[in-house]
């Protein structure tokens, strides 16, 4: 049951009466709760979970509020409920009486599946529709850029995918056997030969010689018949707890069905990572679709060209920045399509949150095409500062040599000021959600705070 606010809360009690100063907000939580107060917020949920039967869950007011914080002081959902149990402010904040039990860790990480990325969307948009409405943001002008989100996985060598694969496969067939399925199906814990690989691995490594890299390379080798081994295994136990769950109706059949379900693909994506791997020894290293990790399939390997890590394992995202530092819109991307692809998107997005495109906008020379400054004048941008890539004409040469041209060339750079704030302060460096959807949570959820904590600034 949808549950939109804690009613109680503004409720007289006891306290409240002899210690009226100790309840009252201050600062930036005082101000953010304002902005919070309005009802808008709740149109998300509303129209996504508007059930009014099952088990009563906590208020939407107090999840939007307890989320912000989370965010806002990179904290994991546990710690999150011990630092609002023992904090008075917080407390009043997330609209929770001090005789009230904070809600459990588990229901605000399941609500966050529930909701998913759409409510979160949709809140960031009600947002900056509420900002614009209170003339705190301008249309005026726009910078777009991209940056990656990393995957919360540990840089993937073709040995350490098969380690996984063989070691996520052992951990289910487990499971499915103690439910009583599959039993019969011979399979043998092959862990630890991988793991003694895998350290043999480690020792070659050190030396550069082509006598290492030959014993890497036989290392590797074994670990693949190794993984095959077990594979062939796994896909004899889930053909027969398959066979066996269809003769039997229990309540531990449909917790098999879903063990035996992930196990169907985990072989999948393990049998992909072996011919990747056959394809390596074999001296194919360019391969399209490239699996970086068992645990997160669509992360991708993408080419940042960083002194700190060349390439980063995760998902790329566009943002669109306003003059205000608010950001208007943003997307996670699919795999690592061109920087080129994504300008007209991105402003036709801010166009359809702030009701009309910015009169300006910059961008980086990975967004440069004719066609990008043809369409974003179409959709009304008057100025477009992208610099050309490569050699350019005199006309060329002069366009850029504009007074406008150059100011927003120079503006556009205090983006990547704002995509180091992201990261450093609001948790955009690294997604501890798994999988599109949760990815497209966590930035939301980052972005969100970041507008929230600047309009409470702003409005301070």
């Amino acid at each position: 049951m949808l549950i939109l606010e804690n009613k109680d809360f503004n409720q007289l009690s006891l306290m409240d009466q002899f210690f009226p100063d100790l309840f009252k907000l201050e600062g930036e939580l005082a101000r953010v709760d304002e902005i919070l107060s309005d009802e808008r917020f709740l149109e998300p949920f509303i129209k996504h979970f508007h059930t009014t039967c099952g088990r009563p869950t906590i208020p939407v007011d107090v999840y939007i509020r307890m989320m912000y914080l989370k965010k806002r002081y990179n904290l994991g959902y546990e710690r999150l409920c011990k630092e609002v149990s023992d904090s008075i402010s917080w407390r009043i904040f997330s609209h929770i009486r001090l005789e009230e039990k904070v809600p459990d860790y588990t229901t605000l990480a399941k609500l966050t599946k529930k909701y998913g990325e759409e409510a979160v969307e949709e809140l960031n948009s009600l947002l900056i529709e509420k900002a614009h409405d209170e003339k705190l943001i301008r249309s005026r002008k726009a910078r777009v850029d991209t940056t990656v989100v990393e995957s919360n996985i540990h840089p993937p060598t073709d040995a350490s995918l098969l380690s996984d694969g063989v070691r996520v496969i052992t951990r289910i067939v487990k499971k499915v056997k103690e439910i009583g399925h599959g039993v019969k199906a011979g399979f043998s814990d092959r862990t630890r030969s991988i793991k003694r690989r895998i350290l043999s691995i480690a020792k070659f490594a050190r030396t550069r010689t082509q006598e290492a890299r030959e014993s890497v390379k036989a290392k590797v080798k074994e670990i693949v018949k190794i993984t095959r081994e077990v594979v062939g295994s796994a896909i004899k136990v889930s053909t027969m707890a398959k066979a066996e769950m269809a003769k039997v109706k229990d309540i531990q059949v449909t917790r098999a069905k879903r063990f035996v379900k992930k196990l169907d693909e985990t072989i999948s994506v393990v049998e992909k990572v072996i011919r990747q791997t056959e394809k390596v020894l074999s001296g194919v290293t360019s391969i399209p679709d490239r699996v970086v990790s068992i645990f997160d399939q669509k992360a991708r390997p993408i080419k940042r060209g960083k002194a700190k890590a060349d390439t980063e394992f995760g998902r790329k995202v566009v943002l669109v920045e306003s003059e205000e530092k608010l950001i208007i819109s943003y997307k996670v991307l699919e795999g690592n399509p061109s920087d080129k692809g994504q300008a007209v998107p991105a402003v036709e997005k801010a166009k359809e949150v702030l009701g009309r495109a910015p009169d300006e906008m910059a961008a980086d020379r990975g967004f440069f095409s004719k066609e990008n400054e043809r369409d974003l004048h179409e959709l009304g941008v008057r100025h477009v500062a992208i610099p050309k890539p490569g050699k350019k004409s005199a006309k060329r040469k002069e366009f850029e040599r504009q007074h406008w041209f150059r100011r927003l060339k120079r503006w556009r750079s205090g983006g990547e000021g704002t995509i180091s704030l992201l990261k450093r302060r609001y948790g955009l460096d690294r997604c501890l959600f798994r999988g599109d959807e949760g990815t497209g949570i966590w930035v939301g959820l980052s972005v969100f705070a970041h507008n929230l904590d600047k309009l409470a600034r702003m409005t301070g």
